[in-house]
């Protein structure tokens, strides 16, 4: 049995944040790299033990308005991987459930639900098999937390070198969930 790569989500947001893993085996950050004027905006993602701060493992661009644009992964030894966003998750089943091809050449579908009988809603990524392979947990209403925003990114131990890319898509779902498309 493995133990799964848990990130609390310190601000929740979907434009920053830290995912501080919590048995210190990854730490992933999110920020804002460029703002331009009519809106377009660049987000990097950091993996702070394994790269240099100014260096992101990929990149999420914004165009004007907000609309979708490319987000790009980088890849051992710095070799860039490009797509247009509306193209990498492309819809299957709802506006809430995407599909994409990760760098392992294998297909992956993120999908919102929610437990009612738990009063919890939350995102999965599940694979060919139908085995969940990450997630994102929304906080529970009203609890509060001292260090996080109560919400939690989830990677299984079996793929912690796709951490990246389920998070770099996990934004752009919430991205698209805040648009209602």
């Amino acid at each position: 049995m493995f133990l799964p790569l848990m990130f609390p989500d310190r601000t929740g947001s979907v434009f920053g944040s830290e995912f501080p893993e919590l048995y210190d085996r990854m730490y992933l950050c999110v920020c804002r790299t460029r703002r331009d004027s009519d809106g377009a905006a660049q987000y990097g993602i950091y993996d702070a033990p394994v790269t240099p701060f100014n260096s992101p493992v990929a990149t999420l661009d914004y165009g004007a308005g907000g609309a979708l644009g490319t987000v790009m992964f980088v890849g051992p030894g710095g070799s860039p991987r490009t797509h247009e966003m509306s193209s990498f998750l492309t819809v299957v089943g709802g506006p809430r459930h995407r599909k994409f091809t990760a760098s392992d050449e294998k297909e992956y579908i993120w999908g919102w639900r929610t437990n009612t009988q738990d009063s919890l809603e939350e995102w999965t990524c599940v694979n060919s098999n139908g085995d969940t392979v990450a997630w994102y947990a929304l906080g529970v209403p009203g609890e509060v937390y001292e260090t996080s925003s109560g919400c939690a990114f989830g990677v299984e131990e079996q793929y912690p070198h796709l951490a990246v890319e389920f998070l770099a898509s996990l934004l752009i779902m919430r991205y698209l969930a805040t648009l209602n498309t």
